[in-house]
């Protein structure tokens, strides 16, 4: 591990083995230059981020958590028991005390939709303008290794389009049951409602299916081979999926691998549920992240 990400993570890991609380804050607000409007998120800061006795205080890894359609920037502390499963990692010492940001990305998709008057260009509203500011509003470590990003369903495809389609930014992406939608090719057509209620014109009204297999995860991966700097990569998805999640996940799996990117894959007993996110495929994830932070190369990858 490199020195200077070990020393911050020792500092971290010391300051939360002294009796502390976190703290869950829910919907804060920060003005986003790409969306032109407030984006709103809720962030878990660990046990020990108040505590003032560090010198310089503790600084942390953060892992950016992307919700599915439908779902908000509150999903993740009212159904996803985020605080309560990160509290119980880090107690049992399985996972190092990490921030947990949570935006609320709408039906974005997680793609630049502006052009086509979709949501708004959220991609960049959330990883670039957002994570400037948690790294200037909080105690974290800039550094790309201490960066991740993670979600599940349409949060899946954003983590895996945020990661691969800018390798020199995070360290790690973790998609839970991801939304791929993979039947998608040249000429597929989506009636106007559909197209709505799933992807409220993010990629195009009506459905651009050329749009959406250029910013697709799949459009990112020989680029993301050929950088040398490719991120750690997580799938896992429940065998149970409604969505058939679990096939389209092994799919890409597979892909990623024949093009030389390194990929752990999970397929767990669970469907596409929050009991299947909240009490499997988040804690494993955290504790993925976490053994990505133990084994930190002596070098920068990037």
């Amino acid at each position: 591990m490199r020195a200077g990400l070990a020393a911050l993570l020792m500092l971290a890991l010391a300051v939360a083995a002294a009796p502390a609380r976190a703290e869950l804050l829910w919907s804060q607000h920060f003005d986003s230059a790409a969306l032109g409007h407030p984006l709103a998120y809720s962030i878990y800061l660990p046990p020990g981020y108040h505590d003032p006795r560090g010198d310089p205080p503790a600084r942390y890894p953060v892992v950016y958590l992307l919700h599915g359609v439908g779902d908000s920037e509150r999903s993740y502390p009212a159904w996803g028991a985020v605080e309560e499963t990160a509290n119980r990692l880090i107690t049992a010492g399985q996972i190092p005390p990490m921030i947990i940001v949570m935006p609320n990305g709408v039906r974005s998709w997680y793609v630049d939709s502006a052009d086509v008057g979709g949501p708004g260009n959220y991609a960049t509203a959330i990883a670039h303008d957002l994570v400037d500011h948690i790294d200037a509003a909080y105690r974290t470590i800039p550094e790309r290794d201490a960066r991740f990003v993670t979600g599940h369903s349409m949060g899946g495809f954003g983590a895996l389009r945020f990661a691969l389609s800018e390798p020199d930014r995070w360290g790690a992406a973790a998609a839970m049951s991801s939304a791929l939608w993979s039947r998608v090719a040249p000429g597929f057509q989506l009636d106007e409602d559909r197209n709505e209620r799933i992807f409220h014109g993010s990629f195009g009204r009506p459905f651009d299916a050329d749009r959406f297999l250029a910013l697709r995860p799949r459009a990112y991966i020989a680029a993301a081979a050929a950088s040398g700097c490719a991120p750690a990569l997580y799938m896992t998805a429940g065998d149970d999926d409604d969505f058939n999640a679990y096939r389209s996940t092994f799919d890409l799996a597979m892909e990623l691998r024949e093009t030389g990117l390194a990929v752990e894959l999970r397929i767990t007993d669970g469907g596409h549920n929050w009991p299947t996110w909240r009490e499997r495929a988040l804690p494993d994830v955290l504790v993925w992240f976490g053994s990505l932070l133990a084994a930190q190369p002596a070098a920068p990858i990037c």
